[in-house]
């Protein structure tokens, strides 16, 4: 799968644990601990079950953004020094960070080989943006000039507008962003899966649609069998650089990591993407070479539950209950101890 759109504000420290028989699966020539590479090999990987339908504009927790990872792909994507590169997008320009000009590469399609064009981008992010479709992730249209008449502030209130009065569709390839205001980064959040095309087809049906997605990227849908497993395989008429190097990905659906590591061991599954505090005294020594620590972006905190009535009246509660909390929590230790050393005391 390709690499996490996540910026690299925040350090941490993941352990991806990987099974001898890691992308062996496929039909093919097995791969096995010597290391053999077969190119249709299917390797599967922990995850938990999504919490919404797969749709780009509503999938906002980790479950379900790894599987559209691999669907979807958008007009940019960032290397590992965060720079901007560009993906569904040939170019992406501007000479004011308000009014935005996006230039396709041709020949882009979507799984059922239907052409990604600039109407694909703007009927979805006109959809996304309507209040009365329900997407979680909306508010990153907010931006675009008009998302006030599309997704009213007042609470029952019903849009005035069909359409973001900032996107305008130049040619088959072409479309314009213009914003509100004057956004630099605006490029950037480009990145986001949010930020998705859509077939043609999606509006037919949309639930349906979040049932099996039809997207543009390395992996095509092939099967969801809820509170089991989603199947993704190679689409080998993709067009993008990142293009898939096997035959597909099993998202393997786990509720605890305890039982998936068992799995690992077994040979049940090939990957997972972290190791329960339980095992982390012992993974290195079970699975030896197999294991791999590598750095990604996340935070894990204590949250406060300012919804809770006691938070509903200012200076009923005094800050310095949390401050002290905070100030009594020593990451160090823990994160040595607990943690093994798997992740890095947050300092703000």
């Amino acid at each position: 799968m390709r690499g996490a759109k996540s910026a690299k504000w925040v350090a941490g420290a993941i352990v991806v644990a990987l099974a001898a028989t890691a992308c062996g699966g496929g039909g093919g020539k097995e791969a096995g601990a010597k290391g053999e590479v077969d190119p249709n090999g299917i390797f599967s990987i922990e995850v938990g079950e999504p919490e919404k339908l797969l749709h780009p504009a509503d999938t906002m927790e980790s479950n379900g953004s790894i599987a559209m990872s691999g669907l979807f792909s958008q007009l940019v994507d960032y290397d590992a020094d965060g720079k901007l590169v560009m993906v569904n997008a040939e170019s992406v320009k501007t000479d004011d960070s308000k009014l935005w000009t996006v230039k396709l590469k041709p020949g882009w399609t979507f799984h059922d080989g239907t052409k990604v064009t600039a109407e694909s981008y703007v009927k979805a992010w006109n959809w996304a943006a309507n209040i009365n479709n329900k997407q979680g992730n909306a508010s990153w249209f907010a931006d675009i000039k008009g998302f006030e008449a599309l997704h009213p502030e007042a609470e029952g209130a019903k849009p005035t507008a069909e359409a973001l009065e900032g996107l305008k569709i130049v040619d088959e390839n072409t479309f314009t962003i213009e914003l509100a205001s004057a956004v630099p980064y605006f490029g950037y959040k480009l990145g986001y899966e949010v930020f998705s095309p859509l077939a043609a087809s999606f509006y037919a049906d949309p639930a349906a649609a979040g049932e099996k997605p039809v997207g543009n990227g390395p992996y095509k849908f092939k099967s969801w069998e809820h509170k089991k497993q989603i199947e993704l395989t190679r689409f080998d008429e993709y067009k993008g650089t990142d293009k898939a190097k096997n035959g597909g990905v099993i998202l393997k659906n786990y509720t605890t990591l305890e039982t998936a590591y068992e799995d690992l061991k077994s040979g049940n599954v090939d990957v997972l993407r972290q190791i329960g505090p339980k095992d982390l005294p012992v993974y290195r020594a079970d699975l030896g070479d197999r294991a791999v620590d590598q750095a990604y972006s996340a935070v894990q905190t204590l949250a406060i539950a300012f919804y809770a009535d006691q938070w509903k009246t200012p200076k009923q509660v005094d800050p310095k209950v949390i401050q002290g909390l905070s100030k009594a929590i020593d990451r160090d230790t823990i994160t040595k101890t607990v943690l093994q050393g798997t992740r890095e005391p947050a300092t703000g």
